[in-house]
């Protein structure tokens, strides 16, 4: 994670080209195949989702990942960081690379 003030580009899947004053940044990698189901827990967590990136998993897949992940680059603007971080480890817990 990186806690630093800059200004980026609002959620890709915005038809706008407004652009959001985001302070922390980071990426997560998913699984393709249950993207929406990600990205939309991701936003009740409060996270802006900047941009994502899909890619043939390499490692050839594990069991009930598919053969793609994508790669999330989210923002947030103004979260607390311990409750930001508690977001995030329950976000994690639920998926599946152990």
């Amino acid at each position: 994670m990186v806690n630093q003030t800059q200004t980026l580009p609002s959620s890709t899947s915005s038809s706008s080209n407004t652009q959001s004053l985001a302070d922390t940044v980071g990426v997560l990698m998913v699984p393709t195949q249950d993207i929406q189901v990600y990205t939309t827990d991701l936003g009740n967590r409060g996270f802006n989702i900047d941009s994502m990136f899909n890619f043939k998993d390499l490692r050839g897949g594990q069991s009930g990942t598919g053969d793609e992940q994508t790669l999330i680059v989210w923002t947030s603007a103004g979260m607390d960081l311990s409750n930001m971080t508690a977001n995030l480890q329950e976000f994690s817990s639920g998926l599946p690379y152990g």
